[in-house]
């Protein structure tokens, strides 16, 4: 499945600004709460601090790159002080690390479910892309952007051509 097709049923269920935007930090909230128990796991690579949080962002972006590459890179900058940030936890007491990953979790659920009910007033997307889609959502969101920058004018095409002839709000 290509990624305008992806994109095309994503787009009527988040049409309000805010639910975009609530939708976009909780991509990078979702990935923080999941960074800071993978920074305790030491990768075994001579000479080099990994962790399984490195290998985890490195995932996401290469996978966000392979969906639309100007979004996906752009999606991967707010994954460095996100990383970081999720290493600085990491390095709390464990309780208090792991109730800031499951505090930050479930706050950022509140949100998106809010968002949902409150600014759509439409179901959420979930089983457009799975937990995949928790990761990537920026993806998504950036490539809007860059359609109301009027760029990625063929891929706004693709997405717009074989939904009904609705087109995403820019």
């Amino acid at each position: 499945m290509s990624f305008a097709d992806k994109l095309r049923p994503w787009l009527p269920l988040h049409e309000n600004g805010v639910s975009r935007a609530v939708h976009f930090l909780g991509a990078y909230l979702f990935t923080f709460s999941l960074l800071v128990p993978l920074s305790w796991v030491h990768l075994p690579v001579p000479g080099v601090a990994l962790t399984a949080a490195h290998l985890l962002a490195l995932a996401v972006v290469l996978y966000a790159v392979t969906l639309e590459w100007t979004a996906g890179l752009l999606m991967a900058l707010p994954l460095v002080p996100t990383l970081m940030a999720a290493e600085a936890v990491a390095r709390l007491p464990t309780g208090t690390a792991v109730g800031v990953a499951v505090g930050v979790m479930v706050a950022r659920f509140a949100l998106v479910v809010g968002a949902h009910v409150v600014f759509e007033k439409k179901t959420h997307g979930l089983s457009l892309g799975g937990p995949l889609l928790f990761f990537i959502e920026p993806v998504y969101l950036i490539t809007l952007v860059l359609f109301s920058m009027g760029l990625k004018r063929d891929l706004y095409a693709r997405v717009t051509s074989a939904s009904g002839g609705t087109a995403p709000s820019r």
